[in-house]
């Protein structure tokens, strides 16, 4: 058996599973909009800049978090951006079960 074709396989394999093609079909589809696209990668840079802030221990500013929060509410009310969120958890979960299953390997063979 040979690792390198096996990782080939799995990319492979994660790229055309349903619940990707099903992701990429909605992104792809709300990305037409300018304005709905605009909103989501401004929802989700916000998410990040947030996310960095607590891990390196720092509190992120109340009026910093309605916003995102309010931000959150505008785009769920649309169903296929809550559907396209609610997909983009579950690639998440996907990749990093595969992620954790992987680790757990190079835990166990470099010791």
């Amino acid at each position: 058996m040979n690792p390198d074709e096996k990782a080939k396989e799995l990319v492979e394999t994660i790229k055309n599973s349903d619940i990707v093609l099903e992701y990429q079909k909605l992104r792809d589809e709300l990305y037409q909009d300018d304005e709905c696209k605009d909103m989501i990668k401004e929802f989700k840079d916000k998410t990040s800049e947030l996310q960095s802030l607590m891990m390196s221990g720092q509190e992120a500013e109340q009026e910093k978090l309605e916003k995102l929060q309010n931000l959150y509410k505008i785009l769920v009310s649309n169903q296929r951006v809550k559907d396209f969120f609610d997909k983009e958890i579950q690639v998440n979960e996907m990749l990093e079960g595969i992620l954790k299953q992987v680790n757990e390997v190079i835990k166990d063979i470099t010791g």
